[in-house]
């Protein structure tokens, strides 16, 4: 065999490789977005609030810690209570998609053992569909922004921002779904573990650096995308580069151990389940 012709056929075997990949991406999309759909409907669904019930929550919470920390914290950091109410908007997200990760997989056992389909879908429709309800909390954040007077230019650099916490995000979420399958406490645990993330990350206080608290949030994913959530949102400028990189390297670092755990673990969802 000539050298063209290895390399044509290596060309042609490249080609139908890659044209397989895109129809399952595609295919995965498509899924996604469908069961994405479904969840928000039905989780709707004969409900007169709707998703005023996901953003009660966070505007529950808004109001307990701004009266009880605004007298503490209000002079010394800018602008507070939009450094108070996009803080907790963030790490909620972070919290309830996270979680439904776990729930998804717990409901979705009937359709894990009966189907054969990506089961990285159930995963990636639990994160679609909480940004389906984040829209209405970015929304509840633009109504504090003009009311203090901030401009909204901030709200188009969170978009790539929001990308890349979601790619995060579901990173983190593969991994805990993919282990939740072999360990059952693993929906408390993490309930426990979030309850106090809230607390250690900087949420209704600030960080100084230098500071035992900093050092320790050096190692906290959420202290970086909430404090460029807050750069960019509340003072319209772009975080410091050094956050800027670690929060794109860590995104996809998650998602890449994420789909490797998740890859070699869902094999026996259907068994284990």
């Amino acid at each position: 065999m000539s050298r063209v012709q290895y390399n044509f056929k290596s060309i042609l075997l490249l080609s139908s490789i890659m044209q397989k990949k895109t129809r399952d991406f595609q295919r995965f999309i498509s899924l996604s977005l469908a069961l994405a759909k479904a969840e928000f409907k039905m989780r709707n669904e004969g409900s007169y609030l709707g998703v005023l019930w996901y953003l009660l929550n966070p505007i529950l919470l808004f109001i307990v810690l701004l009266v009880v920390f605004s007298a503490r914290f209000g002079n010394e950091i800018p602008s507070y209570p939009l450094y108070l109410i996009v803080g907790i908007v963030m790490y909620n997200f972070f919290q309830q998609t996270t979680t439904s990760a776990i729930l998804n997989i717990d409901h979705g056992r009937h359709l894990i053992k009966s189907v054969k389909f990506p089961l990285e879908s159930l995963v990636a429709s639990g994160v679609i569909r909480n940004v389906f309800s984040h829209f209405f909390e970015i929304a509840v954040l633009v109504l504090f922004a003009l009311f203090y007077g901030v401009s909204l230019i901030g709200f188009i650099y969170y978009i790539p921002l929001l990308f890349l916490f979601c790619i995060f995000i579901y990173g983190i979420s593969l991994i805990l779904a993919g282990f939740y399958v072999y360990f059952i406490d693993l929906e408390h645990i993490w309930g426990f573990f979030t309850r106090i993330l809230f607390f250690v990350t900087p949420i209704f206080y600030n960080v100084e650096s230098m500071t035992k608290t900093y050092y320790l949030n050096l190692l906290n994913p959420l202290f970086y995308f909430i404090t460029a959530g807050r750069e960019i949102i509340i003072y319209n400028r772009l975080p410091e580069s050094w956050i800027i990189i670690v929060i794109f390297f860590g995104s996809f670092i998650f998602l890449f151990f994420g789909l490797i755990i998740f890859e070699k673990l869902k094999y026996k969802f259907a068994e284990r389940l």
